[in-house]
């Protein structure tokens, strides 16, 4: 993920995961071009948005070509794109219907290049209810990433993580009743 706010990143933001051999990741990801309109494709990229989601967040960078044996980013060729908010409103309603539970704080952010072309950064928050599963015409899989990108779960893995998140849930209530209580009885600064 690049350590910066989505709204602050520019293109020699981007210029500099190039420059610098960033490799693709837990919490990054460079795509050449965006997801067509085929089923495969949005399967693909819907895997890509959930994995972040039930990982640990992280960037999904469209408009950088990669190695894709190493990984490593090797120009910044953006894309053209007619009408970007038309295309960051097709994005955003592939994982609104795509995805369940809904994944809530993903941020599609445009970066205009000096070749008048435009970069797409699609950050996706670590979310506090996943698991999150694809759901894009039957195909109902579950998905995490690692170093080396992203992987479906097994059975463990997702017993693993439904239990995570009734823990978190639990904790985030009792919290919330714990401060509230303190707060109604002055014990607070």
């Amino acid at each position: 993920m690049i350590a910066k706010n989505i709204d602050q990143i520019t293109e020699e933001d981007l210029q500099a995961l190039i420059d610098n051999s960033v490799l693709e990741g837990k919490t990054i990801e460079y795509k050449q071009s965006l997801p067509s309109n085929s089923d495969s494709d949005k399967k693909e990229f819907l895997a890509d948005i959930s994995s972040f989601a039930n990982a640990s967040g992280g960037d999904l960078i469209y408009g950088i070509l990669e190695d894709r044996d190493t990984g490593i980013p090797k120009t910044l060729e953006g894309l053209t794109i007619e009408n970007v908010d038309q295309e960051i409103s097709r994005l955003d309603s592939m994982i609104r219907d795509g995805i369940e539970p809904r994944i809530p704080g993903i941020i599609i952010k445009p970066v205009r290049l000096s070749n008048s072309k435009t970069a797409l950064i699609i950050r996706v928050p670590k979310s506090w209810i996943s698991p999150h599963r694809v759901s894009f015409k039957g195909h109902d899989k579950f998905y995490s990433r690692s170093t080396n990108g992203k992987y479906p779960l097994d059975v463990a893995e997702l017993r693993i993580a439904f239990n995570l998140s009734g823990t978190i849930t639990e904790r985030i209530r009792k919290f919330r009743e714990d401060r509230i209580s303190k707060i109604f009885a002055n014990e607070t600064p």
